[in-house]
């Protein structure tokens, strides 16, 4: 194998040099950069990291063993250690022991000659078995235990089970004969649940439960046929291990079709509903998760001394199915063209089958709601409407029925929405109208190999001696997008550095004001005259026609084509609303795997998405009231999020599935904290936003076509919104 002094030689550089290349340090220039690159590929080198490591002294690698990949919960599990892991520079590496306890010793002493810094691991072994991480020499240090717990000397990760237990013995107290499939004899987590479980269901005289204990040698079909031939037959079943639970209801409906039998198991979250089980949620990617960072902190020397047990409460496991409907009926709703419309089609599907209430969702154009919404009157069929937040000052009051509800609901509302949603997409001049329903922020994506490749940092470093890094303003932004626009930098891996988004006055507005609110927080003075004229205004929309000379000729225009452009592969930024960022990692992108994100330049982004409320001419009123509720309740929201919608509710922003899917969500919490957007004037009751909108983007318009410069437009505007809409208020 090739040495660093073999690619030093063939590149005519130090043997300091070629380190540095190879190890990713940004000390050396471009030129040698692409020598060294160029004599490695040549030679055939390939990275010895073992060597690495021994040099080293110190590994930046965990190891983790898991039962297997195949079971949801330890996917799971296992999918958010690494990515918590590897977020702090660590690698992972899988070992999986089937459930075998003697597999599992093997592994043990397999991975103590590897140079792991650490060990997490659910283990197969029960109480009182011999120890095999002790055997082959692993400090207490060195090793955490998830969700199983052998072993009292390692720290400990895991769900508070004899409270599931309880809850789930509280439901079998409702039957007379029970069964609960346990697993092996002896295991930690399957014993704590039965303790649990005994507790609740001692006191119930007339429930009889038997405990049936999986083999691990037997399949758990065999298990599922000796319980449901049980005399007599279980009512109910309860089952520790979600496959278990499969397998009984497989076998029940295949061979015992005649009977019923009510199924409950412990189960990983499922963002998505599965109606014939009642499961009770863990939610093992937090497990992963915190398991990462617990043992992160041990190995790290910044855990305590003393061992510590970490209990984590179950999901909320609040049913899927709506209650009932107040009465029957068809319901009509109205939304404009976005990414949550089809979804929401998909969720009424559901609400329908379990209430028998139908609901008809018209998805229509921008311009097209917009003028049934200016023309509504009594003779209107809606029951629902879906708008977009901006419009919200102007139409709130005429078309919606105001939510009177009690202060206690309100605020139980307001405690499970995001901070400020209630009042940002449901609330104006104090009354509450509607619900926010797929809120969204404007957040920067781009092309994280680009910004992490050491060639292209370093060419960037002596083109404008500053650091590659996402841009905190948009003048950086643009130096960025030209360093990356293949017309200015002919060796760029990218055709384009930007995208911008211009298919009509609306959206062309939005672009100017995203720049605008980077510089300043309002859009009017004390007297609600127009600021646009302003410094800010001037700087925003040279930069915004700075950026006009860096995209694809081809305008693109609404933010779905602006997502696709850049799953492409050929652009290097995007500015993009969050609710239609699902449509970067979709299976036609190119980029899936290399997307990185940010706060937009300025951290003072646009907020958009739409709002829900109850039509003020339905004759359906409560009907309608209670779609909304549970359209916009956690579990349903947070199964939209995941089918690529965006949720109000809080709980959804810690789902480590949704996160996992599409990770820019963890920040999309602060991009609603951050934006502190004044573009309203004072106290305008009915502001035609729209309106001002068309005005704005028409003149911006008209200087990126060079018709005008950026002063003449901006004045242009300013004398519009005088001569219309601000001479009305």
């Amino acid at each position: 194998m090739p040495t660093f002094k073999d690619i030093a030689r063939l590149a005519g550089v130090s043997y300091g040099t070629v380190s540095n290349v190879l190890n990713g340090r940004d000390n050396v220039s471009s030129d040698k950069i692409q020598r060294v690159l160029a004599a490695a590929k040549e030679l055939g080198y390939i990275r010895n990291q073992e060597a690495q490591l021994l040099r080293k002294g110190t590994s930046d690698q965990l190891a983790v063993v898991i039962p297997n990949i195949s079971d949801k919960q330890y996917a799971d599990y296992y999918i958010s250690f690494r990515n918590y892991a590897e977020s702090m520079g660590y690698r992972t590496e899988l070992y999986l022991h089937n459930g075998s306890a003697s597999r599992e010793r093997t592994l043990a002493g397999d991975i103590r000659t590897r140079l792991f810094s650490g060990i997490a691991v659910i283990s197969a072994a029960a109480q009182g078995e011999a120890n095999p991480y002790a055997e082959v020499g692993f400090s207490r240090d060195e090793v955490l235990l998830s969700e199983q717990r052998p072993f009292p000397d390692y720290d400990y990760v895991g769900f508070d089970f004899e409270r599931i237990g309880r809850e789930m013995g509280a439901c079998a107290c409702t039957y007379r004969n029970v069964a609960v499939l346990a697993c092996t004899e002896g295991a930690y987590a399957s014993e704590c649940v039965l303790r649990g479980f005994r507790q609740a269901t001692e006191r119930a005289d007339d429930c009889h439960v038997q405990v049936y204990h999986k083999d691990p040698s037997k399949r758990a079909a065999a298990l599922s046929f000796n319980i449901l031939s049980a005399s007599p037959p279980p009512e109910a079943a309860f089952c520790m291990i979600l496959s278990h639970a499969y397998s009984l209801r497989d076998i029940q409906r295949s061979f015992f079709g005649g009977s019923r039998l009510d199924l409950y198991t412990i189960s990983p979250i499922f963002t998505l509903p599965e109606s014939d089980l009642k499961k009770f949620e863990l939610n093992y990617r937090l497990l992963g998760k915190r398991s990462a960072e617990q043992l992160i902190r041990r190995v790290t020397g910044k855990a305590p001394a003393t061992r510590q047990r970490i209990l984590l409460r179950p999901a909320d496991s609040s049913a899927w199915v709506p209650g009932p409907a107040p009465s029957q009926g068809c319901l009509s709703m109205m939304t404009l063209d976005s990414p949550a419309a089809p979804i929401a089609k998909d969720m009424a599907r559901m609400y329908t089958q379990n209430t028998g209430v139908t609901v008809r969702i018209d998805t229509l154009p921008y311009d097209e709601v917009y003028r049934q919404l200016t023309a509504l009157d009594k003779s209107t069929d809606l029951d629902i409407i879906r708008l977009d937040m901006t419009w919200m000052s102007r139409f709130a009051s005429q078309i919606y029925e105001p939510l009177n509800m009690s202060e206690a609901d309100v605020e139980a509302l307001r405690q499970s929405f995001l901070p400020g949603l209630l009042q940002r997409y449901g609330s104006v001049d104090g009354t509450l109208y509607a619900l926010p329903e797929t809120p969204s922020a404007q957040m920067l994506f781009y092309r994280k190999d680009l910004f992490e490749s050491i060639m292209l940092r370093q060419l960037f470093k002596e083109q404008y001696h500053k650091t590659l890094a996402p841009p905190r303003t948009f003048a950086e932004f643009n130096r960025i997008a030209r360093f990356f626009t293949r017309r200015f930098s002919p060796d760029s891996p990218v055709q384009y550095g930007c995208t911008v988004t211009l298919g009509n006055t609306g959206v062309a507005a939005t672009e100017f004001l995203t720049r605008y609110f980077a510089l300043t927080n309002t859009l009017f003075d004390a007297e609600d005259r127009l600021l646009l004229t302003h410094p800010a205004g001037v700087q925003a929309l040279h930069e915004l026609q700075e950026a006009w000379n860096l995209v694809a000729p081809a305008e693109t225009g609404w933010w779905r084509d602006t997502a696709v452009a850049f799953t492409q592969g050929e652009v290097a930024m995007t500015v993009l609303y969050s609710n239609f960022a699902s449509e970067i990692v979709g299976m036609h992108s190119q980029i899936s795997d290399r997307i990185g994100y940010a706060m937009l330049p300025g951290n003072n982004p646009l907020l958009g998405g739409g709002s829900i409320g109850v039509c003020r001419y339905s004759r359906q009123k409560d009907l309608a009231w209670h779609f909304i509720k549970w359209l916009c309740s956690e579990k349903v929201s947070s199964a939209m999020t995941l089918m690529g919608s965006v949720s109000p509710c809080a709980s959804a922003y810690d789902n480590y599935q949704i996160i996992d899917t599409y990770p820019w969500l963890s920040i999309a919490r602060e991009c609603f904290e951050r934006s502190d957007i004044h573009r309203l004037p004072h106290g305008a009751a009915h502001f035609d936003e729209r309106r001002f909108l068309h005005i704005l983007g028409s003149q911006v318009l008209r200087a990126l076509h060079g018709e005008c410069g950026a002063e003449e437009a901006l004045r242009s505007a300013s004398r519009l919104y005088s001569q219309s809409i601000g001479a009305a208020l």
